[in-house]
């Protein structure tokens, strides 16, 4: 896609200072990419990348033009947590080492059991791979002149009192026709993707959720829902589709984008709670939010809890571990850890931006 090579994982430059006291975060990049989507990729074999995850730049500071200086030794803080961070390159951190895709990796998403990836490569195409990086599959081939971004994986459970059937999908945006949802089996190889089907829910009449100004779909748990965010004309917010409900859905959250969706709590009897983490702008910056929600009928079940109140950079593209005790975003001076109650201290992963994500079973 012609002029989209400059823009692939992009770091708009912002120099932020202070993320949170204690926890100082400074830099001059930004968390999210040119395009605003959170590492949508434009369909360009061999555009330029950015640096391999884990190589870390100077902060930014005045230094002595006569005094040594040297960068700060890549932080790796992946180990035993699940964390995984891309850059836009072909290697991801994880488990405190780094994995070589052999291919550009963005927006990068873990099946249910952790063992296989999905993830938009270099080209803009949809590509499946092992957790070691191997058995590289080209799920869905870009057409071109699209921007494909941000799969998840979507798993249901078969239900007999209701007739559904289990499914096994990933969803994922494109631009075309005016950023649109899209799904493949997690099967597909060079599959032809089909449009997602959004339906309203009973009793709202006939008119269903909109249809364009859908992205950043994000699925969890084992029955079916999903979250994702539309792009209205003043505002963005989160809404919810559920495959229990025969796809239905709706409104979920006001002022609200990059959304992660889990279930918490759940039983083989009980779907859990559902908890989304997402990014909403406070005064002049991007905080995070994890709020509850209803996936039957939609709207809040709960107040949003900034994890974030003390922001002064943009905290962006955030993601709950499977367990809900953890939420991990990008900052413009690296990635950056802290419990979803809000307790405790916030923590680096790594000391440069990237865009990261929980591996189950990791």
């Amino acid at each position: 896609m012609a002029g989209q090579g400059s823009k692939m994982w992009a770091r708009a430059a912002m120099c932020a200072a202070a993320l949170a006291t204690p926890l100082v975060v400074s830099g001059c990049q930004s968390a999210t990419n040119a395009t605003g989507t959170g590492g949508a990729v434009a369909p360009q074999a061999g555009a330029s990348s950015a640096p391999s995850a884990g190589v870390s730049t100077s902060p930014s500071a005045a230094v002595s033009s006569t005094a040594p200086t040297s960068a700060p030794a890549p932080l790796n803080a992946t180990a035993g947590n699940g964390i995984t961070i891309s850059d836009g390159g072909s290697k991801i951190l994880m488990n405190g080492t780094a994995v070589d895709f052999g291919t550009q990796v963005h927006d990068p998403s873990w099946s249910p059991d952790g063992s296989r990836v999905v993830f938009i490569d270099g080209a803009g195409n949809l590509v499946v791979a092992n957790a070691d990086g191997s058995g590289r599959i080209e799920a869905a081939h870009n057409p071109g002149g699209q921007t494909w971004s941000h799969p998840t994986w979507q798993t249901t459970q078969a239900d007999a009192s209701t007739n559904m059937p289990a499914r096994s999908n990933i969803f994922f945006a494109s631009s075309a026709g005016g950023t649109t949802l899209w799904e493949v089996p997690t099967t597909a190889h060079d599959a032809q993707p089909t449009q997602l089907t959004l339906n309203g829910y009973f009793g709202e009449g006939s008119t269903p959720p909109p249809v364009k100004g859908n992205k950043w779909p994000a699925a969890g748990g084992k029955y079916g829902a999903a979250v994702y965010e539309h792009d209205g004309l003043t505002s963005s917010d989160v809404y919810v589709r559920d495959d229990f409900l025969r796809q239905q859905g709706g409104l979920a959250i006001k002022d609200a984008a990059e959304p992660d969706y889990v279930l918490v709590g759940g039983s083989a009897s009980a779907p859990g709670t559902p908890e989304v983490v997402f990014v909403r702008k406070v005064g002049a910056h991007q905080h995070v939010f994890v709020e509850s929600i209803q996936t039957s009928t939609g709207g809040a079940a709960s107040a949003a809890r900034d994890l974030t109140p003390n922001a002064t950079t943009d905290c962006t593209e955030p993601a709950m571990s499977p367990d809900g005790k953890t939420v991990v975003f990008s900052t413009s001076s690296g990635v950056v850890t802290v419990a979803a109650d809000g307790s405790g201290t916030p923590a680096f992963v790594t000391n440069t931006p990237g865009f990261p994500a929980f591996r189950p079973g990791s």
